[in-house]
């Protein structure tokens, strides 16, 4: 073998080889990297988060378990943050700078994760494919799927598409609801919808009867909710028991799309029809990916598995996928500055997981909203299992 290709075998072989000087979380003489993810693991969201941490530890066992990337192995650091928003700030935290993780992947919390964008920023701690926060235009975070905004707009698009002209948004009184009225603000004018109603529930209330009143009186067709999984299912059963038949959509995380994490905590009468949009595909799906995901999901038997939705794990199984093919692409600089690099530069050759849009990312501002598009799922409680609907489209304009 002739030297330049033994030196080239060393520099691919060797974790970090081509990293200069130390870079937290990156272990060059064990040839280790720890990465972290904060996740509701207990408490009011644990069916989601047991099945969104099981996702991102069954990727890093199944990287580890093919030798790893460029000489390196993985190692995952996580914490329960029961979400709650305090809880989780010191999750990130104590993460950064006890752990010592050289970058979060696929922390779940969207009324939660924009209060650690001060540490992670000061820290420099790449955050990547956080599950539904808005963009922020935050160069240390990365959205690997469409924001709760456009998943919003294009709920509305499928409203017009069964003939809908009166609108109504129910959201938290946060952020996450924020995201909501911006879609319903933007997209019912381009459907030429009149909107009737918008209003707010408390983060973590189960009054959701005002809400769901004035809704009614408000005569709506259908309405886009943004809500915790628990608060949806009181909010269909309410719609229910008052003899109210409009449309129904959320966003994925609000409705568990693909999973009973919503529908599962409804009146099987009060979740049929019940719809969701989808960021990932739906678990059941026929794709060689999706099939491959569910072998593993089946084999599994990590944190996470015993209590956990599968639709949330193929989600950040989806995500932590394309987050090592990026990871394999540094070709051992893992120097933030080589990572915000390769990451900005994959508009021109985007990662393509099959299970989630094309991760595309670009420089900012804009750019770190990485994927686009979203699709629309229905429950059907007499089956009790999801069906697309609508395919994974831009929304209308």
């Amino acid at each position: 073998m002739a030297e330049e290709d033994m030196a080239e075998e060393e520099m691919v072989d060797t974790c970090g080889a081509n990293t200069d000087g130390d870079v937290r979380g990156v272990d060059k003489e064990n040839g280790v990297i720890t990465i972290g993810t904060s996740q509701p693991f207990t408490g009011r969201a644990a069916v989601a988060g047991e099945g969104l941490l099981g996702g991102v530890q069954m990727a890093v066992d199944e990287v580890n378990a093919n030798g790893g990337i460029d000489g390196c192995t993985f190692e995952l650091a996580w914490e329960d943050d029961r979400f709650e928003i305090e809880q989780m700030v010191t999750n990130v935290r104590k993460m950064i700078e006890q752990d010592s993780v050289w970058a979060f992947v696929g922390t779940a919390g969207s009324q939660a994760i924009p209060s650690t964008y001060p540490d992670i920023e000061a820290a420099g701690t790449p955050l990547w494919g956080p599950v539904s926060p808005a963009d922020q235009d935050i160069q240390e975070v990365y959205l690997t799927n469409p924001t709760r905004t456009e998943q919003g707009r294009i709920c509305i698009d499928y409203f017009a598409e069964q003939g809908v002209t009166r609108v109504a948004a129910i959201g938290q009184d946060n952020e996450l609801g924020e995201e909501a009225f911006n879609a319903i603000d933007a997209q019912a004018p381009v459907n030429g919808m009149e909107i009737t109603a918008k209003e707010e529930i408390e983060v973590l209330s189960d009054v959701v009867g005002p809400a769901v009143l004035a809704v009614i009186d408000s005569g709506a067709e259908a309405v886009l909710t943004a809500l915790d999984n628990a608060q949806n299912g009181l909010v269909l059963d309410q719609f229910h028991e008052a003899g109210f038949d409009a449309l129904v959509c959320s966003d994925a995380g609000s409705s568990g799309a693909g999973g009973q994490n919503t529908v599962g905590l409804a009146n099987p009468e009060a979740a049929d029809g019940y719809l969701g949009a989808l960021q990932v595909a739906l678990p059941d799906g026929d794709h060689e990916f999706v099939q491959h995901w569910s072998a593993l999901w089946d084999a599994y038997d990590g944190p996470g598995k015993e209590g956990g939705a599968p639709n949330f794990s193929l989600q950040t199984y989806s995500i932590s996928t394309a987050f090592f093919e990026l990871f394999d692409r540094l070709d051992g600089d893992y120097s933030y500055e080589n990572f915000h690099a390769t990451a900005e530069a994959l508009a021109g050759d985007p990662i393509l997981v099959p299970s989630i849009p094309p991760v595309a990312c670009g420089p900012l501002p804009g750019g770190h909203s990485c994927a686009s598009g979203a699709g629309v799922a229905q429950y059907d409680a007499d089956t009790e299992s999801w069906s697309q609907v609508r395919g994974f489209q831009q929304p209308n304009s």
